[in-house]
């Protein structure tokens, strides 16, 4: 039978359809995914709040009510009651979507690239898009080590140490994975592609630093530079999906959450119509995530205090609903939350002003 589905890529968001899609016993037709190297989801991370609900679909390998953001002295502590802060490896991710597309026999991976639009009723394009095309971007370099006794981390430092740097903001990222293992990432939201591996050295001088009595092994390194916006339209070999179909947040790069729900919307649409549309994010998302970046891009040192102020005044639930943009209503909580003059000026262009 001819191809009812190509899927180009198969990283989170080809295999999550493709997963999405293996849930239906029977399928109009064959389903196809190309991807050359399927092992490299493996290297990656995903981060993402939920709730009680939402455990089962999301699937989380670790959980975490407490989280925080810190700049210079001062520190906001957060405790969630209704969401949880979740993290799943890419290897727990690469080994479920494979394990559900396998039992299926209408759907089949190869191992292959694909640079012209291939032959299907529905195409859809998950391949990264280059970094020159990015509008900001954040580029972090991720250092995962096992330490011999337990680290005693309480709380997810999303946001730690938070800097400014001649060309946006520098934090560092602190995920611990259980009792003796910790993830640190020094990330950067800036005009321009970060030194890997000089984020990479800082990663190992903060481990150093901070836990000079507790030996530890690294386990593995992951780095990547991901899209925050982007500057110009790329051209498709179908419907975009993932980072490539606005499926990541311009304004944090959180994208598992979003990725996972659109594509099983889609294949949802594919099955009962045999029709899909593109995923869009909300304009009130896209208009917050605007005023977001161009602060990053004009004036990135009045950062820290905006994402502090907006912590600070903020409930751990109201903060991680934020993050994740859901409603509009989380648009004007960040109204009344920010501080009201660098906000108001970003609001109107005069970045000068702040």
């Amino acid at each position: 039978m001819d191809t009812w589905v190509h899927i180009v890529g198969g990283g989170l968001s080809g295999l999550s359809l493709a997963s999405a899609l293996a849930k239906h016993q029977v399928l109009p037709g064959p389903v196809v995914i190309s991807e050359p190297e399927p092992e490299r989801l493996a290297q990656k991370t995903f981060s993402f709040w939920l709730t009680d609900e939402e455990h089962a679909f999301l699937n989380p390998e670790y959980t975490q009510s407490k989280w925080q953001v810190s700049a210079e002295e001062l520190t906001i502590s957060h405790t969630g009651q209704r969401f949880r802060y979740g993290t799943r490896s890419g290897q727990h991710v690469l080994d479920e979507c494979q394990a559900v597309i396998a039992s299926h026999p209408q759907i089949h991976q190869v191992k292959e690239v694909i640079d012209a639009t291939p032959k299907a009723e529905h195409v859809f394009d998950s391949r990264p898009i280059a970094p020159s095309s990015f509008r900001l971007i954040q580029s972090f370099s991720g250092t995962e080590v096992e330490f011999q006794r337990p680290h005693h981390i309480e709380a997810v430092g999303l946001m730690n140490r938070i800097e400014t740097t001649d060309s946006g903001i520098r934090f560092v990222y602190v995920l611990p994975l259980g009792a003796k293992r910790v993830l640190i990432e020094h990330t950067e939201f800036t005009t321009k592609l970060a030194d890997l591996s000089a984020l990479q050295s800082m990663n190992r001088d903060y481990l150093s630093g901070e836990f000079s009595t507790n030996p530890f092994q690294t386990i593995r390194t992951e780095s990547a530079h991901i899209p925050m916006g982007f500057r110009s339209t790329a051209s498709h070999l179908g419907i975009p999906i993932g980072a490539r179909g606005g499926m990541t947040r311009d304004a944090t790069g959180y994208g598992y959450r979003t990725i996972r729900y659109a594509c099983e919307a889609i294949a949802r649409d594919l099955v009962t119509h045999n029709q899909a549309t593109r995923y869009h994010p909300s304009l009130t998302t896209q208009w917050a995530d605007t005023v977001f970046l161009n602060l990053i891009d004009q004036r990135p040192d009045s950062i820290p205090e905006i994402l502090l102020t907006i912590a600070r005044r903020m409930t751990a639930d109201q903060f991680a609903a934020f993050m994740m943009m859901r409603t509009p209503s989380d648009v004007f909580r960040i109204l009344w939350s920010a501080p009201l003059k660098p906000f108001t000026c970003a609001l109107i262009g005069k970045y000068q002003w702040i």
